[in-house]
C-alpha cells in the first residue's frame, strides 16, 4: 500500500514538472516570436513610412500568435501516431495535417488571448495537481 503511495507521488511530481517545462516551452517560444514580431513590425513600419505603431502592435499579435501555435509542433508525431491506428497512413497524414494547420491558423489570428489562455490552464492544472499532491501526503 505504501509502494503505491510512493509511485503515485512520483507519477504526480513528475506531472508537476512536465506541466511547468511545458508552460515555460510556451512562454520561450511566445516570446521569442513576439520579439521578431516586434522587430519586422518596426522595419516595416519604418520602410513604409506611416502607421508604424499599426506595424508594430500587428507584429506583436501575430508573432505571439505563431509563437503559442509553434509549441504544439512536439505534439505532431504522437497525434499522426494515434491517427495511424485508426485511419492509416493517408488519413492519419490529412487529419494530422489538416487539424495543425487549423490550431496554427486559430493561434496565430487570436495572438496574445490564445497564450494567456493556454498558461491559465497550465496554472490551474498545476494547482489541481499540487493540490492532489498535498492531499496525497
Amino acid at each position: 500500500m505504501d509502494e503505491l503511495e510512493k509511485s503515485e507521488r512520483e507519477k504526480l511530481e513528475w506531472d508537476i514538472t512536465w506541466e511547468k517545462r511545458e508552460k515555460k516551452i510556451l512562454l520561450i517560444c511566445s516570446a521569442v516570436c513576439c520579439g521578431l514580431g516586434l522587430i519586422i513590425g518596426l522595419v516595416l513600419g519604418i520602410i513604409e513610412g506611416y502607421e508604424i505603431f499599426t506595424h508594430v502592435f500587428l507584429g506583436i499579435w501575430i508573432g505571439t500568435g505563431i509563437g503559442g501555435a509553434i509549441s504544439y509542433v512536439p505534439s505532431i508525431p504522437y497525434a499522426f501516431k494515434e491517427a495511424m491506428k485508426e485511419e492509416g497512413f493517408m488519413g492519419a497524414l490529412k487529419s494530422t495535417l489538416i487539424g495543425i494547420l487549423i490550431w496554427f491558423v486559430i493561434f496565430w489570428i487570436i495572438g496574445p488571448v490564445g497564450l494567456l489562455i493556454r498558461v491559465l490552464l497550465r496554472n490551474h492544472k498545476i494547482k489541481k495537481l499540487e493540490k492532489k499532491l498535498s492531499n496525497a501526503s
